[in-house]
């Protein structure tokens, strides 16, 4: 049956799946590897039936699910692997929306195209900023606090957008 779903389903849930944490004793039990293998697997599908542009995120959210598999091992504690991850889920979320702006843009939608560029900005912004105030006294905890809530609010934007986006006849 999931053979069946829209691309862009199967890399809304992949993402959201990715995205979500919910832990018992420290466990995440939506183990972020199985969103990311959901995001490639849409993404193959958007690669050979769209676009072969989505090629590029599709290797990066590989990379990410490779490294997504060091966070089970509790290795993404390590600062380098840490901030890897948090690159490749960036560069991939970069890349999709990329992916989505060109086609938007060559298909005269240009809301959609308007809505996603506008996301990637943001996101990056968001973690820029917030890689940043990982690093910084404890003095900005406010401002962290707002940070987060921001990068959750533009990341389910972005959910939520993938999944409006998905039945679109240059998306489908």
């Amino acid at each position: 049956m999931i053979s069946t779903v829209f691309p862009l389903y199967r890399i809304a849930a992949g993402f959201l799946i990715a995205s979500v944490a919910l832990r018992v004793n420290g466990f995440d039990l939506l183990v972020d590897a199985i969103g990311w293998a959901l995001v490639v697997s849409g993404l193959s599908r958007l690669e050979t039936a769209v676009d072969p542009a989505f090629g590029k995120a599709r290797m990066a959210a590989l990379v990410t699910l490779v490294l997504s598999l060091a966070e089970l091992t509790g290795l993404t504690e390590n600062i380098v692997i840490g901030l890897l991850y948090g690159a490749g889920k960036l560069v991939t979320i970069w890349l999709v929306a990329t992916g989505i702006v060109t086609r938007a843009r060559a298909f005269g939608d240009v809301s959609t195209a308007s809505t996603f560029d506008a996301i990637r900005w943001i996101l990056t912004i968001v973690s820029v900023v917030a890689s940043l105030l990982a690093y910084t006294a404890a003095r900005t905890q406010g401002i962290a606090f707002i940070v987060a809530i921001t990068g959750f609010i533009v990341m389910a934007w972005f959910i939520i957008s993938l999944y409006r986006s998905a039945r679109l006849s240059y998306l489908a």
